[in-house]
């Protein structure tokens, strides 16, 4: 009797798989690809890209991967290292060939390796042809994200404002400035063994993370050219972000598109609940640059093949989270506390999409970081506002007397940091960190700046708080603001020239960078109002120098600092 019952059973599952095997084949979930949407492109060793490389006539398993489609990276993804990124499929000139944004160096990506060499030379009769959803017309850039509109129709000139300002002295890093990874113990084993990245780490030191030598530029082409080798999501925080792993070792932070450029932060959202964008944090990197302060990570574009750059590459738990889109996108969720809901996804087009990437600091075994409560933290309620909200002299009352600002540099670092956060419109700085080898004589790392440049038309004066009731200023930094204001080295178009060396071009909408100008003007106002109300000694101050520097002998516990708010 069991034997009948047992050869029953497989009688009925050898028809269950038989049935499921004919609808798989009838319904051939079939790929998201170019080839599939009737693009008859060509790879550069020709034959049609979703057939490169060839196959043959097996068809993989039906799995997420096949319904995902066919990378269109393997047709060898073009892009220019140096400026604006055209559609990968068109290597005509832009339609203005005087502008001075020129490219000099070709990278062919394919499969997320990269080899340099020169333009493929093609014809236009023989270009390919667009998949569908694609403009006739524009570069992939701008037909990607529908934001053209905003921008000017002939961007501005380069004025050789930039190369000016970057030729002029840097602040002088003083012959004290031990590298970070020397202090922690780190052999320092020569320039000639370290990786582009491995250089980076060992030079950070106590004044600053990045130096304006030629060492940061090919930091930023490494990260946005190496070979991709894994990726992890990143725990915490309130949106997705991925952990890039290459090919050497080496590290960095991917930011997706979220936004188009002109999308501003909705009028009844609160600042804690805005979305991030990755174009902020590349632009907030090179404020950070013309500023002279160099304390943020550098931070570049990069463009990514959802499907061969991070599903091909990413673990079970992520992977479950892409799916195809309606509009035959490849997307994916990820986890994270805010925006990873499925009507909140980050979707390709079909697969491509740009974002930011960010160098990897050293980690926080090699070199530990140490978290502070900023003091001019908001409540992040939509109740109640914070205490220096309410008092005007929050300043004198409670910072100033207060470990570690009421002694050494943090408090200038703080001003500096408020000007900072208020040209970019960043009212989200709750913490800040600094590293633990230096002791409390280092600067803030200017980390996250996701969340700014969310409002070009609106000034928030609030984020100006700590300096006009501190009415503080190093004197470096007032004498470099005033720079900026001047025609010569005006910041917007300071700016315009800086991003233009970025791959994403342009990065912001000109609106934005006109919005630096005006908010530069209303730091200027400020400081001159300090003035008025003091002496201009007491307002501007020198650098603080670490030989006069002694640590209180007794420390007041960060905890009991944060009992003010």
């Amino acid at each position: 009797m069991k034997l009948k019952q047992r050869a029953l059973m497989a009688m009925v599952g050898t028809s269950v798989a038989t049935a499921v095997f004919i609808m798989v084949m009838i319904l051939d979930l079939s790929p998201v690809s170019m080839y599939h949407h009737g693009a008859q492109a060509e790879s550069p060793q020709g034959g049609p890209i979703g057939d490169y490389p060839p196959r043959g006539n097996d068809h993989p398993a039906v799995h997420l991967r096949r319904q995902l489609g066919k990378s269109a990276s393997r047709s060898g993804v073009v892009v220019i290292n140096s400026t604006v990124v055209r559609h990968p499929h068109d290597l005509d000139p832009l339609s203005n060939p005087g502008n001075p944004i020129e490219r000099h160096e070709h990278i062919i990506q394919s499969n997320s390796r990269s080899t340099r060499g020169p333009p493929p030379q093609q014809p236009d009769s023989s270009r390919p042809k667009r998949p569908d959803g694609f403009p006739d017309e524009g570069n992939f850039y701008n037909s990607h994200h529908k934001w053209l509109k905003t921008q000017p129709s002939k961007l501005k000139q380069n004025t050789g404002k930039y190369e000016r300002l970057m030729a002029m002295p840097s602040t002088k890093v003083p012959s004290d400035a031990d590298p970070l990874l020397h202090i922690q113990g780190k052999k320092y084993v020569g320039a000639h063994d370290l990786k582009i990245w491995e250089a980076f780490q060992h030079k950070i030191n106590r004044y600053e993370v990045y130096s304006n030598f030629s060492e940061v530029d090919e930091l930023l082409d490494y990260i946005v050219t190496e070979a991709i080798y894994g990726v992890d999501e990143k725990s915490g925080g309130t949106q997705v972000k991925l952990i890039i792993t290459y090919d050497d070792g080496g590290h960095s932070l991917f930011k997706p598109w979220r936004v188009p450029r002109e999308y501003e932060t909705l009028p009844n959202h609160f600042y804690f609940s805005d979305i991030e964008r990755h174009n902020a944090e590349i632009a907030a990197f090179h404020l950070d640059r013309v500023l002279d302060f160099r304390r943020a990570p550098p931070v570049a574009g990069r463009w990514f093949n959802l499907t061969s750059d991070i599903y091909d590459l990413a673990d079970s738990g992520l992977r479950k989270t892409f799916f195809r889109s309606p509009a035959n996108n490849i997307c994916f969720v990820g986890h994270c506390s805010y925006y990873c809901e499925t009507e909140t996804a980050v979707c390709g087009q079909p697969d491509m999409i740009e974002g930011s990437i960010a160098a990897y600091l050293p980690s926080f075994k090699s070199a530990p970081r140490k978290t502070w409560r900023h003091p001019w933290r908001r409540s992040y309620s939509k109740h109640r506002t914070a205490v220096w909200e309410q008092d005007p002299a929050y300043c004198e009352r409670v910072v100033m007397n207060k470990h570690p600002y009421k002694t050494g540099r943090r408090l200038l670092d703080l001003m500096d940091m408020c000007v900072f956060d208020f040209l970019i419109g960043n009212m989200d700085r709750h913490h800040y960190e600094t590293f633990e080898a230096f002791g409390n004589f280092t600067f803030p790392i200017h980390l996250d700046h996701g969340r700014s440049f969310g409002k070009h038309h609106h000034d928030e004066l609030s984020i100006l708080a700590p300096l006009f009731q501190c009415c503080l200023l190093r004197e470096t930094t007032y004498n470099r603001l005033e720079l900026l204001a001047t025609e010569k080295f005006k910041l917007s178009d300071v700016m315009r020239e800086s991003l233009s060396r970025d791959l994403l071009f342009p990065v912001v909408i000109e609106a934005h960078l006109e919005a630096m100008d005006r908010r530069l003007q209303t730091i200027l106002g400020q400081v001159e109002k300090c003035f008025q109300r003091k002496n201009k000694s007491k307002v501007l101050k020198p650098e603080p120098r670490l030989k006069d520097y002694v640590e209180p002998e007794q420390l007041t516990k960060v905890e009991d600092f944060e009992d003010e708010y």
